[in-house]
C-alpha cells in the first residue's frame, strides 16, 4: 500500500510539474501577443525631425499600429521612394510615440546643362543622385556647354567635392565649366585648369591647400593628375 502511495505521489508531482510548465510556455506566448495587439501600445503620435519637406504624413502607415512591430526595416518603402534620403533613426517612446530623425544625402553641385535647346538645370547628390529641386547645402556650381559628356562624370563631381570638403573651403564659391574636353574652374579668384575631368579626388588634394590659404588671384594648371604650376606663391 505504501509504494502504491509513493508511486502515485510521485504521478502527481510529475503532472504538476508539466502543468506548470505548460502555463509557463502559455505566459511567455500570449505576453508578446498582449503587448503587439494591446491599444495601448498602438501608434498616436509620429514627431519627424531633420527634414524640411519630409513630414509625419510620410508615416501615415505607422498610426494605429503596435509600436512593438515597427523597426529599423519598416521604413524600406519610403528609402524606396525618395533617395535622396541616407538614413532613418528611430525612438521609440512609449506608450504611443514615434520620434524619427532623417538623414539626407549632402547636395554636392548644381550642374547647368547649356547643350540642348532648353537650358536643364539639377542638383548632384553624393550618393550621385540627380534631380531637380531646391538646394539645402553649399554647393559647387557646375555648367555644361559642350559635349559629349563621360558617364563617369558626375561621380568624379563628387569625389572633387568631398575631397575638398577636407580643406576650410567655401565650396559654394566653386564655379566649374566642361566644354566636353577640358574642366576649368574659379575659386575666389583664383583659375584652375583641370585639364581633362579625370581623377579629380587626386586633383583636389593636390590642389586644397592652395585654395585653402587663398593666397593670389593667378592661375593653376595641371600638368598631371597630382601636380601643377602656378603663379601663385605657395
Amino acid at each position: 500500500m505504501n509504494f502504491l502511495i509513493k508511486d502515485y505521489t510521485q504521478v502527481e508531482q510529475t503532472t504538476f510539474k508539466t502543468f506548470l510548465g505548460f502555463s509557463f510556455m502559455i505566459i511567455i506566448f500570449l505576453l508578446p501577443s498582449f503587448y503587439i495587439f494591446s491599444s495601448y501600445y498602438r501608434v498616436t503620435n509620429i514627431d519627424v525631425q531633420g527634414s524640411s519637406y519630409i513630414d509625419k504624413t510620410m508615416f501615415i502607415e505607422f498610426y494605429n499600429v503596435s509600436i512593438w512591430s515597427i523597426g529599423e526595416t519598416s521604413f524600406e518603402n519610403i528609402y524606396t521612394s525618395d533617395r535622396t534620403i541616407e538614413k532613418i533613426e528611430l525612438t521609440k517612446k512609449l506608450p504611443n510615440q514615434l520620434d524619427i530623425e532623417i538623414s539626407h544625402y549632402l547636395q554636392v553641385a548644381e550642374i547647368t546643362d547649356l547643350r540642348g535647346s532648353a537650358v536643364t538645370k539639377g542638383v548632384l547628390y553624393k550618393n550621385l543622385l540627380f534631380k531637380e529641386t531646391f538646394i539645402e547645402d553649399d554647393v559647387v556650381n557646375v555648367t555644361i556647354t559642350n559635349g559629349p559628356v563621360d558617364e563617369g562624370f558626375n561621380g568624379e563631381i563628387v569625389s572633387l567635392v568631398m575631397t575638398l570638403l577636407n580643406f576650410e573651403i567655401d565650396i559654394s564659391e566653386i564655379s566649374l565649366i566642361h566644354n566636353g574636353s577640358y574642366l576649368k574652374g574659379t575659386y575666389k579668384g583664383i583659375e584652375i585648369d583641370f585639364l581633362e575631368p579625370i581623377d579629380l579626388s587626386t586633383k583636389g588634394s593636390a590642389v586644397g591647400e592652395l585654395l585653402e590659404k587663398s593666397s593670389c588671384t593667378g592661375k593653376v594648371t595641371f600638368i598631371s593628375n597630382n601636380s601643377f604650376v602656378t603663379d601663385c606663391k605657395i
